[in-house]
């Protein structure tokens, strides 16, 4: 029994929410992960383990079978998070722990992320190593960095002394799936040169701010029709029919959410100001309308501002960022053909960034066929270059294919089965997970899964975890461990 400064103090499993509730006391943002990798490393020394770190902060540790099987298996989660916070939250990911939250079966934090993805698949593996009394195969624990931003540590994590023949994922997002393929990814950065001319002082600024939107996992999520701010945005800006300037323009956080929130900055004349405001609100109106079924708490704030510096985008630019703000894709572009309700194609128009001599446009495009993927950033750098934009395409990751003969997939469904008295849905998912990676650098033949408990409104302040599935998944995860 731990202390009762735990929140999680008499959940079920007992070892699994302490460790996760240790974990949330360790900022662990993406980049930030010396001190949650060293933590691990600890864990497993103390345990009297095999451990190996890298400089990327993955750590690799190995258990010998405690039953016969003379099979390897890999459990592999990562140790980043996405670092949301909400409205009105001073929240500071670099320094301060997550603040848990229970509300019945849910588990949540105090208006930032949870860091559930993957903190629970964190938990999990850190309670196998902490373990005497579970029966499994010899075991090699994988703790990978960055995962968050590209799936960055698992592609430069050395596999020269890793042996598994099977691979269980465990950042899986609904306890009645067990994934078995997952889309491949690649970022696209537009970036249109800045060009000013002087503003006029008797302009009057205002700020428009579009914010409340659910936002959410830009994979997971994209088939929801949740609001993009940005998108939003460039619509305010393209409804303005008189003369205005544009001061300043930035939305979005990070490349895999959904954007919750964007603003811009503009001027106008004092003649113009009582139309310019009422295209706003009219244009509010409508998006409002649009979204309110699944962003009911969407707000379009108008308010007098103070010029943010003497020089404004020369009208040719800024009719430009407005143009690409339109068509820049965003959203589902294509469903499966063979399998039911599945996005196949899909793009997050992520972020507006500007630097000191530029305007970027981060884009992050998920296909499980290349061929698809392909098209789209073509579609962007056809956009980009009808503006003049430049475009970088970063080398992404590849799609994880579904292996139709896996006897791992079969022994998992045999297991769920048997545990749940029903059949789990086995799925690919539109989403980007390491398997793909893992089973790609292995020196050996391997097969993989991926699963884990329900989890809400991951990469956003509204995240939170089911607790009994929680315990669900983790039986269900020792039994997998059993039979293997």
């Amino acid at each position: 029994m731990y202390e009762l400064k735990y929140v999680t103090n008499g959940l079920y499993p007992e070892k699994v929410f302490k460790n996760f509730e240790d974990i949330s006391k360790i900022p662990r943002g993406s980049g930030n992960e010396k001190a949650i990798s060293d933590y691990i490393v600890e864990l497993a020394k103390k345990n009297n383990l095999f451990v190996r770190q890298d400089e990327h902060n993955n750590v690799v540790v190995k258990k010998k079978a405690t039953n016969d099987s003379k099979n390897t298996v890999m459990l592999q989660a990562h140790i980043d998070m996405v670092t949301e916070a909400g409205e009105g939250s001073n929240h500071d990911f670099l320094v301060d722990p997550i603040e848990l939250i229970i509300e019945g079966n849910k588990l949540r934090a105090n208006n930032t992320t949870l860091g559930a993805d993957d903190g629970i698949g964190v938990a999990y593996m850190m309670s196998i190593i902490e373990s005497s009394d579970i029966s499994h195969p010899n075991l090699e624990l994988v703790f990978t960095s960055d995962e968050e931003v590209g799936l960055v540590g698992v592609t430069k994590l050395d596999f020269s002394d890793l042996e598994s023949s099977y691979v269980l994922n465990l950042d899986s997002e609904e306890e009645d799936f067990i994934l078995v393929g997952c889309a491949g990814a690649v970022d696209s950065i537009v970036s249109l040169k800045k060009e000013y001319k002087p503003s006029i002082p008797s302009n009057i600024a205002l700020e428009i701010n579009v914010k409340g939107l659910t936002g959410g996992h830009s994979g997971m999520d994209i088939d929801k029709e949740r609001g993009n701010s940005n998108v939003i945005l460039g619509r305010i800006l393209n409804s303005i029919t008189y003369d205005f300037d544009l001061f300043s323009i930035n939305g979005g956080s990070k490349r895999n959410v959904i954007p919750r929130k964007s603003e811009a900055v503009i001027s106008v004349s004092p003649d113009n100001l009582e139309n310019v405001v009422k295209e706003i609100q009219k244009m509010s109106a409508k998006i409002q309308k649009e979204q309110y079924p699944v962003d009911p708490n969407l707000k379009i704030e108008l308010r007098r501002s103070a010029p943010t510096s003497f020089k404004v985008f020369t009208e040719d630019c800024k009719s430009k960022i407005i143009g690409l703000m339109l068509l820049i894709p965003n959203g589902v572009i294509l469903m499966s053909t063979t399998i039911e309700n599945c996005v196949e194609t899909s793009t997050n128009f992520a972020v507006i960034n500007e630097t000191p001599t530029s305007i970027e446009f981060l884009n992050l495009t998920r296909s499980s066929m290349q061929s698809k993927k392909d098209y789209v950033t073509t579609l962007i750098e056809t956009v980009a270059k009808s503006f003049n934009a430049n475009v970088e395409i970063t080398p992404g990751y590849p799609a994880w294919e579904h292996n139709a003969n896996s006897n791992l997939e079969k022994l998992s469904v045999e297991v769920y089965n048997k545990l749940f008295s029903k059949k789990p849905e086995v799925v690919v998912m539109h989403c980007g997970l390491e398997s793909g990676i893992l089973l790609s650098k292995l020196n050996q033949k391997a097969e993989s899964i991926s699963i884990g408990p329900n989890t809400f409104n991951v990469h956003s302040p509204d995240e939170y975890v089911e607790i009994s599935s929680v315990g669900k998944m983790w039986d269900y995860l020792i039994e997998i461990l059993k039979k293997l």
